[in-house]
Parts: C-alpha cells; structure tokens; sequence
C-alpha cells in the first residue's frame, strides 16, 4: 500500500506507485497501465450527484478514450468491492463500469496524490484529476475547486488530444552516413550512371580529306 509523501507530485515526475484493491480486483499501479495513456479520477463518494456525473462522462467517452490508448482510473474512500456495490451501481445509474475503482478507505492514496480524500477541501489536498502517459509520467492535473463540472470535462478531453498530438512521432530521418555523402561522391555517381553518346553524335566536324 501507498506510504504518504510530504512533497505533491508535479508535471513530469513519475507517478507515485501503489498496490490497491478495485472491484475488478488487486491494482498494480502505474505497472498495470503502462503502454496506455491514463485519466485517473478522484470520486471520494459513491453515488453523489458529482460522481455520478463523472461516471455518465467516462461511459459516454469510452470508445473516444479506446481509441485513443487511454484508460481510467478512479479513487474511492469508501469501499467498492463486493455483488451489493455492483448492483447498486446497474440500479441507481444504470451503469456497468469498466473502470477499475480502487478502495481508499484509508485515504493512503488520496495522500500520495494530493486527492481530496472527502467534501472538505483542505489544501494541499485539492487536486481532482491526473493525466499519465504510457511512461507513468504525470503530464498534467486538475484543481478544486473547479469553475463547473462541464468545463472541466470538456478541458480534459482538450488536453488530453493536445498532450498526445505533442507526443506524436515524426518520420524517422534517413541514416547520418547517408547524409554525410561527399560531394565528389555525388559527382562520381552522376558521371557513372550518364549515358554515353554515340560516335556518330559526338560534336566536332569530320573532315572529308
């Protein structure tokens, strides 16, 4: 389990490992995502209208976030594991989540990431929202408190095509030898592949005598 860390984690550091239990079962993290781009939450209570919010938003999103190599996460301090939080989840939001939401009972987590571990907000625990790369680097957060809901929504999924268009990789350039061909090279090339004139064409005049 997650030890507390009295330094937040920033853009570019590493994100902090943890082992932890999800409803999907046993988490390993970032070790479990790696070669996936990462949008991990922050719900501290289940079946809030908040939380709710979020979970339509990540059902909705689940075939845009596929195809672009992208999965979830979401943190919970109250338990979620067990039949009876499933069915309370297909019940009351009609929802079948494939995100793994892990238990944080403890708040261990919450602590290593700076999350909000409940509604009260006390600084420095105020952070929402971490984008992780497929390298387990944080590339960006969220902060609470937030203008709206909608706005935040619509900046992750911004930043999130921003972060990946950045991260795109170009054509690979040719070999250095290949660039460092001489100049007499170049020209010996040319000579040797120049075709060769006939006699008959050559430019000077034949004398008849």
């Amino acid at each position: 389990m997650a030890g507390k860390r009295k330094k937040l984690p920033q853009k570019g550091d590493p994100a902090p490992s943890f082992v932890a239990q999800t409803q999907k079962g046993l988490l390993r993290f970032p070790d479990d995502f790696r070669g996936s781009w990462c949008i991990f939450f922050c719900h501290p209570a289940n079946f809030t209208n908040s939380w709710r919010m979020y979970s339509d938003y990540l059902k909705q999103k689940e075939r845009w976030l596929q195809e672009r190599n992208t999965r979830l996460l979401v943190l919970s301090n109250q338990t979620v594991c067990g039949d009876l939080w499933k069915d309370l989840v297909c019940r009351y939001l009609r929802l079948r989540l494939r995100a793994p939401i892990i238990e944080d009972t403890d708040n261990q987590i919450a602590d290593l990431y700076g999350m909000s571990p409940s509604q009260q907000i006390t600084p420095p625990n105020h952070r929402l929202l971490y984008i992780i790369d497929p390298e387990g680097i944080i590339r960006f957060f969220v902060c609470r408190p937030l203008l709206s809901i909608q706005q935040s929504l619509a900046r992750i999924a911004a930043e999130l095509e921003r972060l990946q268009q950045s991260d795109a990789k170009l054509p690979e350039e040719p070999p250095a030898s290949l660039l460092h061909t001489t100049a007499n090279e170049c020209l010996d090339d040319a000579l040797s592949e120049r075709p060769k004139r006939p006699a008959y064409l050559r430019p000077f005049k034949n004398h008849p005598n």
